[in-house]
């Protein structure tokens, strides 16, 4: 009599579903996380959110500051995740350009004889150290310094943006042209 292999007798069923189950989970997991993504951008559409508008800021200059902040919010954002995911090279092009490019501060216009606009003097001041925050970020982005001096310059870059928006909102104008200096 021959004997009998007991390892032939394995169900094969189980082999075979056993790939199937593991598709089904990826296929659902996937479906999963693009639902969730797109309920996240959809969601982050729609909990856009600005500053509530001051009273003691002309209507003007609402608008003018309205503009320049649309790009300067858009360079922010992009700032925090490259900041978070360690994207030094980014982080040095978006520093660079809010230090050298996005001046929220200036006069409407620019040259031209333009009105300038009228905010709190404090304005100049943080601008200044916007300008040399952002600054020391892209520096320190150059240099590839440790991820906590990279964390240290981004809270100093937004402290900046704490700082300003505050005296937007609660702040009262001072009704000089920017940039002029005390009488």
């Amino acid at each position: 009599m021959p004997a009998t292999d007991s390892r032939k007798t394995i169900p094969t069923t189980r082999a075979r579903t056993a790939p199937s189950a593991r598709r089904r989970s990826l296929v659902a997991g996937t479906a999963m996380a693009l639902l969730l993504s797109g309920l996240m951008a959809a969601s982050a559409a729609s909990d856009e959110q600005h500053l509530r508008p001051p009273e003691h800021v002309a209507p003007d200059t609402r608008a003018e500051l309205s503009s320049r902040m649309g790009r300067h919010g858009e360079t922010m954002s992009s700032l925090v995740r490259s900041v978070v995911l360690l994207d030094r090279g980014r982080v040095r092009v978006l520093a660079g350009r809010i230090a050298e490019e996005e001046i929220i501060a200036k006069t409407i216009g620019g040259a031209g004889g333009r009105k300038p606009l009228a905010l709190p003097r404090e304005f100049a001041a943080e601008q200044a150290r916007l300008v040399t925050t952002a600054r020391e970020l892209a520096i320190a982005a150059a240099e590839g310094s440790e991820d906590r001096v990279l964390a240290e310059r981004f809270a100093a870059v937004t402290s900046t943006c704490v700082s300003c928006h505050s005296i937007y909102v609660h702040g009262w104008p001072d009704l000089r042209p920017f940039g002029a200096g005390s009488r």
